[in-house]
């Protein structure tokens, strides 16, 4: 007899409820196919394991909790001396997600966080609650990478053009007769609690959204508070409905 959909959704949340050996066997009689993926992703969860101390360091700089599951060590980035990254026990952090954080940026990551396809960048401060979920391709950046307006936006790209090593100059480094201050104005990125980023999503800086929302794909949430259980969605993006 044909098994119904309820009893494979019961299948399928005790395999993956189960032991290792249950998930190996459940994924090799219905996903045959996926199965060296799978076993390959579980190899990168353990390598990163074995290897944290020796690419994450013990400065303080990154901080883990209990249980964190990083596919790929090199996935987290703080720059020294001031830069910081912390994030809360059981998180998961896929092979593809990027956490970096600059001069004297912070990103605070709660408890089972689930980080996918996913940039955050910070030079001011990223807080993300617990149990946040993140779908395909998200940003969620606290500051401005290049000026607005287009001459200074040309003086900077020119300047790094210039600067970019290696060069193909006989001398070691080009020079630009231009030169830029350039401070990357932020504001803070507030995430709460049981909050789910969509695919494409994109978070700005000075956003503020509140728990339990919903950030519907291809969104791009500006500046603003955003109250708890909305779905937002848009572009740019705004409160379409109370969950």
């Amino acid at each position: 007899m044909q098994k119904t959909r309820l009893e494979m959704k019961q299948q399928t949340i005790q395999a993956n409820s189960g032991g290792l050996i249950q998930k190996v066997v459940w994924v090799a009689k219905h996903r045959p196919n996926q199965f060296l993926k799978s076993a390959r992703g579980y190899l990168l969860f353990e390598w990163s394991r074995l290897w944290r101390h020796f690419f994450i360091g013990s400065s303080g700089q990154i901080q883990l909790g209990k249980n964190v599951r990083l596919q790929r060590n090199f996935s987290l980035s703080a720059e020294k001396p001031n830069a910081k990254i912390r994030i809360g026990d059981h998180s998961i952090v896929y092979e593809n997600a990027q956490v970096e954080a600059y001069a004297f940026g912070e990103i605070e990551i709660g408890a089972s966080c689930i980080l996918g396809d996913v940039r955050v960048y910070s030079r001011e401060k990223v807080t993300l609650g617990n149990r946040v979920v993140t779908s395909w391709n998200v940003l969620i950046q606290d500051f401005d990478s290049h000026p607005v307006d287009p001459v200074l936006r040309g003086i900077q790209t020119e300047t790094f053009c210039a600067q970019f090593s290696p060069s193909q100059l006989p001398q070691s480094r080009a020079e630009s007769s231009k030169r830029l201050d350039w401070d990357f104005p932020a504001a803070a990125i507030e995430i709460g609690d049981d909050v789910w980023i969509g695919a494409n999503g994109t978070i700005l800086k000075g956003a503020r959204i509140g728990n339990g929302s919903l950030i519907a794909a291809g969104a791009v949430v500006p500046r603003g508070d955003y109250p708890p259980r909305s779905l937002i969605a848009g572009n740019p993006a705004r409160v379409v409905r109370q969950l």
